[in-house]
This record gives structure tokens, C-alpha cells and sequence, in this order.
């Protein structure tokens, strides 16, 4: 890979949003910072659409600030989500490695910053950058677990039991202490329902549900988790997996 030879201003900002980002996590800080100076930043509002299914288009995309929603429409307009995509990570690699079509819409949930790595960088990265090609294979081979485990979730585990587990997976994700987690900026339940394949409904009766056990609160936008171990055994007492939401 050639060296980015100063002749390009990298902005700091750049350089530290390549770092926070996993793609990257193998690979040199001069080939990071050739990666940031050769990245094309955007600002996204939210609602506005990133990427387009079944679109071409070989870039790749990571996210240095908001939160995305990869998601496709069935014919009859129902949405279905695949998932989340959260600061540092990264979305548009499928069709930059084989050069077919989008296989998913991506939209901004909130005001989003995304970096655009253009097709002739990655293709770079991909023939020099052995440390890229490994974090690639890697992010992929946990995708597909990810998407094996959420096709088992969707035929074996009731929609509400899903929700558990998907608030359980936050409540992890945001740390536990003495047993409470802190969801902050939870999802509506509209967004909710696309993330564990349901209907609004469904997510607004277990939301209540939930609450009148006093498993979790609605505290403006957050939630708190009152008995992260409490709605794990929920979870296992409904025939869910509570391993399932690490």
C-alpha cells in the first residue's frame, strides 16, 4: 500500500474515527491514517437513506457517530430489520468483495457521520493490507453466527421472549453494576419491533408487562434494567436462552 507521503491534510477527527473503528483493528497506525485520508465524509440526517437494496455500489461505509438501521421492505411494505449498526461499525462489504447489488437498505436513525471508503481503496486494502483481509473475515464469520442464531431466535423463541432477550443484550452491552444496566436512547417500540421481527404492539404489551413486574422503568428516553438477573430467569422461564444475548 502506498504511504500517504503528508501530502494530504488528515484531519485528527479522521484519524479518530478510522481508530474506534474494528475494521481497522489489525492493521498499522500508518496504514490507518492513509485509510482516514483517503475516506469521504458525510453527515447523514435522520431518516435519510445511506444505502439502497439491490442498488450497485462497491464501497464500504463505517459509522463515526449515530446510529443506523440495515433493514429491506416485503412487497406488501412490511419492514424487516437485520440490525443496528452503532459507532465503529462498518456496513457495504459484501458487495465490495463479490460486486453485486446492495443486499440491504441502510438508513440513519439518528443524525449520523459516515465515512465512505471508496471501492478503489478497498480493493487496495484488500490485495495489500493483510491485517484489513483478517479483521474482513473475521467481522464476516461473526455476522453469519449472528444471523444463524437470529433465524434460530425467530423460529423457536415467541416474539415477546425475543424482546427480552434483545433488552437483555443492551443491558449487557451498556454494562452492568450491582445488577441494573442503563439502556440509553432505547429504541421506540416501532424500532424495536423491526429489530426482533414483531409487531409495535406486541413490543408496547411487554413493555408494560415488564414494567408492572418491575423488571424494567422508562426513564425518558433511557430504561433501567432493576434485576438484570431477574429478566434473565424471565427469559429462561419463558423457554428463551438467556446466553443467547451476550
Amino acid at each position: 500500500m502506498q504511504d500517504v507521503g503528508g501530502s494530504k491534510q488528515i484531519s485528527p477527527a479522521a484519524v479518530a474515527a478510522v481508530d474506534r473503528c474494528a475494521l481497522f483493528r489489525h492493521m498499522s497506525r500508518a496504514e490507518r491514517a492513509h485509510v482516514a485520508a483517503h475516506t469521504v465524509w458525510r453527515i447523514y440526517q435522520r431518516g435519510e437513506q445511506v444505502v439502497r437494496a439491490q442498488e450497485p455500489g462497491e464501497d464500504v461505509y463505517i459509522v463515526a457517530a449515530g446510529t443506523l438501521l440495515a433493514n429491506q421492505f416485503s412487497r406488501a411494505g412490511r419492514e424487516i430489520g437485520y440490525r443496528r449498526l452503532e459507532v465503529g461499525a462498518h456496513f457495504g462489504e459484501l458487495a465490495a468483495i463479490d460486486g453485486a447489488p446492495r443486499s440491504a437498505n441502510v438508513f440513519a436513525l439518528t443524525v449520523a457521520e459516515i465515512g465512505r471508503l471508496p471501492q478503489t481503496l478497498v480493493k487496495t486494502l484488500l490485495s495489500d493490507c493483510p491485517g484489513f483481509t483478517q479483521a474482513l473475515l473475521e467481522d464476516l464469520t461473526a455476522m453469519v453466527r449472528s444471523l444463524s442464531a437470529q433465524v434460530f431466535r425467530l423460529g423457536a423463541i415467541p416474539a415477546p421472549c425475543r424482546l427480552q432477550m434483545e433488552l437483555l443484550r443492551m443491558a449487557r452491552a451498556s454494562g452492568v453494576a450491582q445488577d441494573r444496566a442503563r439502556i440509553i436512547g432505547i429504541p421506540t417500540h416501532a424500532e424495536m419491533a423491526v429489530l426482533v421481527g414483531t409487531q409495535r404492539e406486541v413490543v408496547s404489551r411487554e413493555f408494560a408487562r415488564l414494567s408492572a413486574l418491575g423488571l424494567i422503568a422508562r426513564t425518558g428516553k433511557d430504561v433501567v434494567i432493576a434485576a438484570v438477573s431477574a429478566l434473565a430467569a424471565e427469559i429462561e422461564r419463558q423457554g428463551g436462552d438467556a446466553s443467547l444475548s451476550e
